[in-house]
């Protein structure tokens, strides 16, 4: 099965909630493809915008095409704060509504606004990105990691936590992680890396006498 390879920029937001109360703001997103059993996370940089951060960050994913009828993207926008950063509001989007956006222009970059919600549901400002699917390639394999043809792209995390599969991903809000750990937290684990191979020490060789 091929994988489509999806570009995102997050471009900027605007009129969003201050939720420092008497400092301005240092705004980063979060930006997680849920696919399956899943979970692939990219974060943009830190902008020091207050209400009205641009980040033009651009980041990758690489999405099974069979996967993309149920997969979700999900943008987390967070301040940064002394005592512990704080979700300022989220962004829930299924794959498939991007894929349906523009019929037959799904290769063309396209600029989309969505509005920002609280956990509550409540208006948070609104959140800009651009998204556009390139052209599909094959499955990851030996050939493909030493021509480097597949290192451009995040491949999704194994073993993440499991969500019901939908006709239709939810929408907005966080209603479908009630009782789940927070955002930033055990939800999303943290990427794995390779196994180092450990060194092999030699014995001390004894003496002749």
């Amino acid at each position: 099965m091929d994988n489509c390879p999806l570009d995102i920029t997050v471009i900027s937001a605007s009129g969003l909630k201050n939720v420092n109360l008497f400092m301005k703001m240092g705004v980063y997103v979060v930006v997680s493809l849920i696919s399956g059993n899943s979970v692939t996370k990219q974060q943009t940089h830190v902008s020091k915008g207050n209400k009205n951060p641009m980040w033009s960050h651009r980041i990758k994913f690489l999405i099974e095409e069979s996967a993309t009828q149920n997969s979700t993207l999900i943008f987390i926008l967070r301040s940064r704060r002394v005592l512990g950063d704080r979700i300022i509001g989220e962004v829930s989007i299924p794959v498939r509504e991007l894929l349906e956006c523009v019929p037959g222009s799904e290769t063309k970059e396209q600029v989309v606004e969505y509005q920002v919600r609280s956990i509550r549901g409540k208006a948070r400002g609104s959140l800009t990105f651009s998204h556009k699917f390139k052209e599909k390639i094959p499955p990851r394999n030996n050939n493909n990691i030493q021509n480097g043809t597949a290192n451009a792209y995040v491949m999704p995390q194994q073993g993440g936590p499991s969500y019901p599969q939908a006709p239709y991903p939810p929408a907005q809000g966080y209603n479908a992680y009630q009782g789940q750990p927070q955002y930033g937290g055990a939800l999303y684990p943290q990427p794995y890396g390779y196994n180092q191979p450990q060194p092999t020490v030699a014995a001390p060789s004894k003496s002749k006498e």
